[in-house]
């Protein structure tokens, strides 16, 4: 019956989402369950599909249901209970859905699961209820951009203790930004669009919502772009805590060894991973290259002085903590830098944010 409703297999911009999405929950579910005891735990599919392509590839509902399978101990040891909601606008789409799911014998100790077929604003007023003051993951695989709107933002920015992965059709913002229709959902500026090159659209309509985030609010965004033919989507991912944010760049940076942000070659620097050049420097990205200059400045002009603040500042900038250690130890290895406790050594990790531990130029330090 799937046939009806995928008469192709997934493209590989389906596949790079997918992975992204499995991979994440992955390093989500467990750090939840161990978390948010007694709690219900709502994994929400907004855009659920048919549950699979025309080859039998599985679709999010079924990648969802894979790593709940995987941590099966981990749940049943577990205080908190697992909802997976599934909902998809099409009725037939969703009917095929829920024979699917039904298919999979999933035992209620380990998961409750529904389908709903109801279009996003209802299905979004039906669950949030559910979604105050518990643990979520929220995948919205939208196929345009409206549905993401300024409101729906800032609603989800209010619940606490969740994390989102939505899509977006980036292009399509900056060929059609200014028409009265995209106006009404999204307020970014055409210019402020084509102001930067083709290829970073998906950066600038993540530093859009960025914007959206109230001053003063600790929140933070990531993304993945992606490359299909001549248009550009992406991934836009938001979490208030910064291990969320930590495990998402972990999954980018599986995806993507180089920059950790795009299944392509974002800033045009010809550099392969698996055909490296003769001269080591020409492997490096200018992005890393930027990163660890600012990374430098911020210590020695005091803006950076303790481990939690140099781990928060690589999180904010799409790096891993291992990227800013490497640089901190370094640092302290040329006498730049010492840590303020004699024996200390510096955590760039949530340690680090956790209980964090002062280091102080020495005098005359430079890079």
């Amino acid at each position: 019956m799937t046939e009806n409703f995928h008469k192709k297999p997934f493209d590989e911009e389906t596949m790079v989402k997918l992975r992204l999405f499995e991979n994440y929950i992955g390093e989500w579910l467990p750090v939840f369950l161990s978390s948010a005891k007694g709690k219900r735990i709502n994994i929400v599919d907004f855009f659920a599909g048919p549950g699979r392509d025309l080859n039998g590839v599985d679709g999010s509902p079924l990648v969802a249901l894979k790593q709940i399978h995987k941590f099966t101990l981990h749940i049943r040891r577990s205080s908190s209970s697992l909802y997976l909601l599934l909902n998809e606008r099409v009725g037939q789409k969703a009917a095929v859905l829920r024979t699917i799911m039904e298919s999979q014998i999933v035992d209620e100790k380990l998961c409750k699961w529904e389908v709903t077929a109801l279009d996003f604003g209802k299905a979004f007023e039906k669950y949030y209820p559910y979604l105050q003051g518990n643990a979520n993951l929220l995948f919205l695989d939208q196929t345009g951009v409206k549905f993401i709107s300024d409101d729906v933002f800032a609603k989800i920015l209010g619940l606490p203790t969740t994390d989102f992965i939505f899509f977006i059709a980036s292009s399509s913002l900056r060929r059609f930004a200014g028409h009265p229709h995209f106006r009404r959902h999204l307020k970014i500026s055409k210019g402020t669009i084509s102001a930067r090159s083709f290829n970073e659209t998906h950066r600038v309509v993540t530093e859009y919502y960025r914007s959206l985030i109230p001053q003063g609010k600790e929140f933070f965004l990531g993304s993945f772009s992606i490359k299909k033919g001549s248009n550009l989507y992406g991934i836009i991912f938001g979490s208030g805590h910064p291990l969320g944010m930590e495990k998402f760049l972990k999954v980018c940076w599986k995806l993507d060894s180089i920059r950790g942000e795009a299944n392509f070659d974002i800033d045009l620097e010809d550099i392969n991973a698996r055909s490296p050049h003769l001269w080591d420097h020409m492997d490096r990205p200018n992005k890393l290259n930027l990163f660890e200059r600012e990374l430098q400045q911020g210590v020695l002009k005091k803006e950076l002085t303790t481990d939690g603040a140099v781990y928060l500042f690589a999180l904010r900038r799409g790096f891993r903590p291992s990227h800013a250690r490497h640089v901190l130890i370094q640092m302290l290895k040329e006498r730049i830098v010492a840590m303020a406790e004699p024996g200390a050594r510096p955590r760039i990790s949530l340690d680090g944010y956790k209980k964090p531990r002062s280091f102080e130029v020495i005098q005359n330090g430079s890079v």
